[in-house]
């Protein structure tokens, strides 16, 4: 399990097969709350590196999956896709984590190790990652690909999209405007980063980047996942 730590910040890659529903699943832990997230990584957002010829990465998250990648995850991922060559992946994170996923899928498509149509990356409380051609090209290339945003959570809004920097998100966002209890209705938008669902939010509440399906992130897990 590659490790790696960023201004305090953790994050674990966690590779797994699932036999029943025929996948390999890549996912990754990122940072322990939402005011972290924002007041830590936002001076790192100053710089980019290209992505192919499809736009930009922020170079923050960009290196974050390298580290990880080189660290191990690629021999893991490359030997399950050897012992399971006709397996669907599902790539998943939250946070910083919801950034790596979302560069590791892509990376998996550019290096043909899945085609587009066999990838399934869904995250949740992921902040913008790369500029609008990124984002662009993302959206012509992936069949299924799912942002969660829990309500008021900050962190899918950062950065901002301020000023001359093309930051953007890649779509579909799935907005719950509320607890995200079971049963709770969402909202799937279409486009990508527009001034609607989550962001026609004005107040922000950093305690619900921790919080999905009612239930906290950080604690989840340590827990042994709790029904």
């Amino acid at each position: 399990m590659p490790q790696l730590v960023i201004l305090d910040v953790t994050c674990y890659g966690y590779t797994a097969w699932d036999p029943v529903e025929k996948a390999v699943i890549i996912s990754f832990l990122g940072t322990s709350n939402g005011f972290q997230m924002t007041d830590e990584i936002l001076s790192f957002l100053d710089k980019k590196v290209p992505f192919f010829d499809n736009g930009n990465l922020y170079k923050y998250f960009h290196d974050a999956f390298f580290f990880l990648w080189n660290g191990g995850l690629e021999q893991q991922v490359r030997t399950l896709k050897y012992q399971y060559p006709d397996y669907k992946v599902y790539v998943t994170g939250h946070s910083l984590g919801a950034s790596i996923a979302a560069i590791t899928a892509s990376y998996l498509i550019k290096w043909n190790l899945w085609a587009p149509e066999d990838v399934r990356l869904v995250t949740f409380g992921q902040p913008r990652t790369g500029d609008y051609d990124f984002a662009t090209w993302h959206d012509a290339t992936f069949l299924y690909s799912y942002r969660v945003i829990h309500h008021r959570d900050p962190v899918p809004h950062i950065p901002p999209r301020l000023g001359p920097d093309e930051v953007f998100h890649h779509r579909f966002e799935v907005w719950y405007n509320n607890d995200m209890a079971v049963g709770q209705p969402y909202t799937i938008c279409k486009e990508a980063d527009g001034d609607y669902c989550s962001n026609q939010v004005i107040s922000v509440e950093g305690s619900e980047h921790m919080w999905y399906f009612n239930r906290n992130i950080g604690e989840w897990g340590v827990n042994g996942c709790p029904s």
